[in-house]
């Protein structure tokens, strides 16, 4: 080694060079460049880590391009294939995807149009009109398992299911489709085929109970003769009434109230029946030109009359020195009738409109109340003695 002030040789181990006496520097040379390089290094890991806990997130940093000919910056130089085969790859894995995507979709959808639900039903509509009722039995039930609620789904399968002589499962829609439209004709027709072929004349009287509708009850009674028909039903009433009997079909109507069978012993029905206070039994049958009855129908009556509260009259009786004007309580929707000589008001009486005066001497007041049914209240008496 030799002292870089006067550039004596100075042996191994000495500290001062024994010419001049300058200082003997142990730290090996190096350039300035890769003194700079390496400062520049430990500055930009400086600034990753103040960035990296400054946002929280790490990026990585690019080092920095060199000499190709210095050793320190071929190992600083970042080497970029494999990023580059990364992309190429995330590409081409892209591309397949969204090839497979339009492959799927070319394929899906004409699947998915030929069958919809439209789709379904007008396939099962053209089958029907051209009379392939199996066929159109499928795509009934195809297009049933899409909407099990439809009613063109349900009343179709009823159709081809009778169609196809199913009578078991024809009825079992037809019936839920009836309940979904109770006034289509057309579906009572289709069901009561199924019960006439079935030979189930009881669910023909049942479906007979379920409407009122005079047309369907015409339909109905093409296949059963059914009996006659009350225009009240049986219950309790609180006024008299006439009872009228209705049958479908040219048929006599004979009928009784004392309990007897109407078969044996009925009178031929010709006017309304008077229902009054108290229980009234009533039975009919039908009868064709054939001589065959219809079942009986029995229905009972309960009249019980309302009872009208005892009238309020005020003042009430007594002995009275100065005229008085005497005042009735009238109920909503009544009449109040009174006389002086103590007969009947609602047979003989004077109409209450308005207060009257109590007249001289002794008289016995006699007031009665009188719904709009006809219905008359208790009568209230009362002694009143006007002595001026």
């Amino acid at each position: 080694m030799n002292c870089k002030k006067c550039g004596t040789e100075i042996e191994n181990g000495l500290m001062y060079c024994p010419k001049c006496g300058e200082s003997i520097q142990l730290v090996p040379d190096y350039n300035v460049f890769e003194e700079e390089l390496l400062s520049k290094v430990v500055e930009d890991k400086n600034k990753i880590k103040e960035d990296k806990f400054a946002t929280g997130v790490y990026n990585t940093v690019e080092k920095p391009e060199v000499d190709a000919n210095s050793n320190t910056s071929s190992k600083a130089q970042t080497y970029r294939e494999p990023e580059i085969f990364t992309k190429k790859i995330k590409t081409l894995l892209f591309l397949a995807v969204v090839a497979v995507a339009i492959i799927g979709v070319f394929m899906i959808v004409p699947y998915v149009g030929n069958h919809s639900y439209d789709n379904i039903m007008n396939k099962a509509v053209d089958a029907e009109n051209n009379a392939e009722y199996a066929k159109a039995l499928g795509y009934y039930e195809e297009a049933f398992e899409i909407d099990d609620k439809a009613f063109e789904v349900i009343y179709g399968l009823g159709r081809m299911y009778y169609r196809v002589k199913d009578y078991d499962n024809a009825r079992l829609f037809l019936e839920e489709a009836v309940s979904m439209d109770a006034s289509n004709k057309k579906i009572y027709s289709y069901l009561l085929n199924c019960y006439d072929a079935l030979n189930d004349t009881e669910s023909i009287y049942q479906l007979a109970k379920s409407t009122t509708d005079e047309e369907i009850q015409e339909l109905i009674s093409t296949y059963i003769m059914l009996p006659p028909s009350f225009s009240y039903e049986a219950g309790d009433y609180d006024k008299d009434f006439l009872l009228q009997l209705t049958v479908n079909g040219d048929y006599q109507i004979f009928y009784t109230i004392n309990n007897k069978n109407p078969i044996t012993s009925g009178k031929l029905y010709n006017k309304p029946i008077q229902i009054s206070e108290g229980t009234t039994v009533v039975k009919a049958v039908a009868q064709n030109d054939a001589g065959e009855y219809s079942d009986v129908v029995i229905a009972t009556y309960n009249v019980t009359y309302k009872q009208l509260a005892l009238p309020v009259v005020t003042p009430t009786d007594g002995i009275y020195n100065e005229k008085v004007m005497i005042s009735i309580q009238v109920p909503e929707g009544c009449r109040a009738y009174y006389t002086w000589d103590g007969t009947k008001p609602s047979v003989n009486g004077i109409e209450y409109t308005e207060p009257f005066p109590i007249i001289e001497g002794s008289s016995v007041l006699s007031v009665e109340i009188v719904d709009e049914d006809g219905n008359i209240s208790p009568t209230y008496h009362g002694n009143y003695v006007y002595q001026p």
